[in-house]
């Protein structure tokens, strides 16, 4: 029905380039069911080879060479496959770190959760029997009253909470103020103090690992609170609850990070069991980066992330060898 070129056309752009079956419509000129039809018959046709691949048995490998080489308690990872959709990889990745919270959660535990899509798609997809008895929920940094409010730490928390049927507790502040002047005039106020001294209580952290600086995440940040380009200088590979690592890892040192409301590495690093989320080629380097580091120690990721890693790992200690 269709011709060879279009046929072959088609599967380079789905199956190489990993577009969207809605960009390969707009790039050819043709309806999304087009689309459809074209890479079936490509199929059909022989122009596409289709390998049938054990994917729970290939994330369960990634899984272990991860926990292996970097000493991480469990690693939960996903096969998305060839779908580069940004927002099913939230969720699905949402959905895979929830059944770490009854496993890394002891019962009466306190769970400390960050902001941002990834940790929204996991509450969403929470239900009444995923938490542990007697848990608790807290905030582990302040607001930073993007356009999407239901994805704030203290909405978040209540939703969980709610879910769950479990105690929560607000930190009313925002997440970066205008110098660290102020922000310790925040962090002394009784209420605000009372919230963040629930920090040291915690028995487990669950925050999503931030895209590189590349992506637009940031754009609703003013420029009086962040310096993109002061950030890219000093190495910045994406954050974690806010503050901004380089590709080590390391926190660096810069005016927005001094103030920023939210937890201190120091005081995290103390919270037994630190999950770390993130997946997708914009996370790739600050995943590796909490991973090199020690921050995290759960991670919740994906096939084609951990792939990576481990290659560039590999590297890594090939270079050492020579």
């Amino acid at each position: 029905m269709y011709s060879n070129a279009l046929l072959v056309k088609a599967a380079e752009l789905y199956y190489a380039r990993h577009s969207s079956q809605k960009e390969i419509a707009q790039h050819l000129g043709v309806s999304a069911a087009t689309v459809s039809r074209i890479l079936q018959e490509a199929v059909e046709q022989g122009v596409v080879r289709v390998r049938i691949v054990d994917t729970a048995n290939r994330a369960i490998e990634l899984a272990g060479h991860l926990s292996e080489r970097f000493g991480l308690e469990r690693a939960e990872i996903i096969d998305s496959g060839h779908d580069r959709d940004a927002w099913k990889l939230k969720k699905l990745l949402g959905k895979a770190a929830k059944r770490l919270i009854p496993e890394l959660c002891p019962p009466g535990g306190t769970v400390g959760i960050g902001s941002g899509g990834t940790i929204f798609e996991m509450i969403e997809s929470l239900e009444s029997g995923d938490g542990v008895q007697g848990m608790r929920v807290i905030p582990l940094m302040g607001g930073f009253a993007t356009p999407h409010p239901e994805r704030e730490t203290n909405r978040l928390v209540s939703t969980m909470g709610s879910a769950l049927n479990c105690t929560f507790s607000y930190l009313l502040a925002p997440a970066v103020v205008s110098s660290s002047a102020a922000r310790d005039t925040f962090l002394a106020e009784s209420q605000i103090a009372r919230a963040t001294a629930l920090w040291d209580s915690a028995d487990t952290a669950i925050f999503s690992i931030g895209p590189g600086l590349e992506t637009s995440m940031y754009v609703f940040l003013s420029p009086e609170f962040l310096d993109i380009d002061e950030a890219k200088a000093l190495g910045a590979v994406g954050d974690i609850l806010g503050r901004f690592i380089d590709g080590e890892g390391r926190e660096i040192d810069f005016a927005f990070n001094r103030r920023l409301i939210s937890i201190p590495f120091e005081r995290l690093l103390r919270i037994p069991h630190r999950i770390g989320i993130g997946g997708g080629p914009s996370k790739y380097r600050s995943v590796h980066a909490a991973l090199k580091s020690g921050i995290v120690t759960a991670l919740v990721s994906d096939a084609a992330t951990c792939e990576y890693i481990l290659s560039e790992e590999h590297t890594l200690m090939e270079a050492k060898k020579a």
